[in-house]
């Protein structure tokens, strides 16, 4: 009779953290279900790359190759899916809601299997809506679910050899790959590290390192071709390092890095202070409360935010995007502080909703604001026209970073145009150029479109420009440019001639 009451209260325990996950899961959606066009930015060339990956199928003698063996690539088959069973216009949200959802998944699973507290669990989701998000790093993004596998394998006691196990981490290594190349080298050290700080038998040792050997060689096999065609492409894949104290100040931003006002800062404090409350009244017991290997994990990630350059094989916040998994593990890795007349839980779960019942607030404001006339620019385009996309404004005053840079690619999702930029040209996705791309326009135009010439007008059959009404003023003067709009923020100008 014990046992049994013992197991329901048991089961009771896990209900109501399953019913936890799926309320907050509910409630960090609610700003991707008010955006048609969210603001996370490489999204729609990650889109593309599926389009495009289904024309090359159906003409495989066209410009494009299609590199199944390069990481990077499993965002994509997640993307063919929504693809193949939603409207294509509905595929950018799904894409988001499905990455919110693995990385509350994994953070709950993650608890679980750790024996952490829930209210660990409701505060680190928050860092969902990270850096990387928002510049749409989806690939990348991926990796933090299959990372969580990777550290339950790879913290798992030494006993008797398992080829499960071995298995499991091959397996595990491939999908690392998968999603991107730096979570195979993350996950490569860190099974180094925990080795080490676990005193595994050197046997035991070698064994588990093995098991990195076949997606080593394939890795290593990837890796000088990409180097040399992102540079003979004219990429910067040069290191770069920016001071140590101006990487710390924009520490913020990289752990959120998306919605502009205090909000963020103000949640970025609270949790200094929860885990400071959490070391301070625990201190005499730490040791014993502490989990060890999720506070190994968050120190390690925190060494490559502060180690690691900034830029790399042109690959931006090369170090920083790891700041929200560190902080994920620490907060994870501490015990719950008392808090008088609330309950931890209360706490974190109203800072949770106040979190992202805001965030939805900037997300349907910079809707509003920010994307007039993009729906109607992309309705009128033919299809499989030349478009040059300009993006004059930059900045949005409710979205951080350059949530505007790559929406013109929405016209090669919807319309299968051919774009001034595209990811086929970086080498290192589901589809790439079989050569490189001759290019007789202003180079970079994605991210300085003040730089544009009235003769790279002549190359494109159609512009579409995000500017102010002074900036529309000028385009509408230019004989090259013809307005098939005269309101919004976005405006579609028909080239002259074409």
């Amino acid at each position: 009779m014990l046992g049994k009451e013992a197991k329901s209260i048991r089961e009771l325990g896990y209900r109501t953290l399953v019913l936890t996950a799926v309320g907050l899961f509910v409630l960090a959606i609610i700003p991707i279900l008010l955006t048609p066009f969210p603001p996370s930015t490489d999204l729609p060339q990650h889109i593309a790359q599926v389009r495009l990956f289904l024309d090359t199928l159906r003409s495989p003698g066209g410009p494009y190759v299609i590199q199944g063996l390069v990481p990077n690539n499993l965002i994509y088959l997640l993307i063919l899916i929504l693809w193949s069973v939603l409207p294509v216009a509905y595929v950018g949200p799904a894409v988001l809601v499905l990455i919110v959802f693995l990385w509350i998944a994994a953070i709950f699973l993650l608890a679980v299997g750790k024996g952490r507290s829930t209210e660990a669990a409701i505060l680190a989701s928050l860092f969902v809506f990270n850096q990387s998000f928002y510049w749409g790093f989806l690939n990348f993004m991926t990796g933090f679910p299959v990372f969580v596998l990777w550290f339950a394998l790879t913290t798992k006691a030494p006993g008797h050899r398992s080829w499960k196990l071995y298995a499991g981490l091959v397996g595990t290594s491939f999908l690392l790959y998968g999603s991107h190349a730096l979570w195979l080298a993350a996950g490569g050290v860190w099974l180094v590290l925990i080795g080490l700080l676990k005193r595994i038998k050197v046997k035991e040792f070698l064994l588990r390192l093995a098991t990195l050997i076949p997606c080593g060689v394939v890795a290593l096999l990837w890796y000088p071709r990409m180097s040399l065609a992102r540079a003979a492409s004219g990429f910067d894949v040069a290191p770069h390092w920016s001071p140590l104290f101006d990487r710390l100040s924009s520490f913020v931003d990289a752990a959120f890095g998306g919605i502009r006002g205090p909000v963020e800062i103000m949640v970025f404090v609270f949790l200094y202070i929860w885990c400071g409350l959490s070391v301070w009244q625990n201190r005499r017991r730490l040791g014993g409360l502490i989990d060890k290997d999720m506070l190994a994990a968050g120190g390690f990630f925190l060494s490559i935010v502060i180690i690691a350059p900034d830029k790399f094989m042109n690959t931006i916040f090369f170090g920083s995007r790891w700041f929200p998994i560190a902080l994920i593990f620490l907060l994870l890795s501490l015990p719950v502080p008392s808090i008088r007349r609330l309950s931890a839980k209360t706490v974190a779960l109203t800072i949770a909703a106040a979190f992202f019942m805001i965030t939805a607030i900037a997300w349907h404001k910079y809707a509003a604001d920010d994307l007039s006339g993009l729906r109607e620019g992309l309705d009128r385009l033919p299809a499989s026209s030349r478009v040059l996309g300009l993006d004059l404004f930059k900045e949005s005053e409710n979205i951080k970073g350059r949530p505007f840079l790559q929406l013109f690619a929405y016209a090669q999702v919807f319309k299968g145009c051919e774009l001034n930029f595209s990811f086929a040209e970086h080498c290192s996705g589901l589809v790439a150029y079989k050569a490189k791309r001759q290019i007789s326009w202003t180079p970079g135009l994605e991210w300085f479109a003040v730089k544009v010439k009235r003769s790279d007008f002549g190359f494109f059959d159609y512009v579409l420009v995000n500017g102010a009404e002074g900036e529309h003023k000028i385009l509408s003067s230019f004989r090259e440019l013809s307005p098939m709009a005269f309101s919004g923020r976005w405006r579609l100008y028909k080239v002259v001639g074409r």
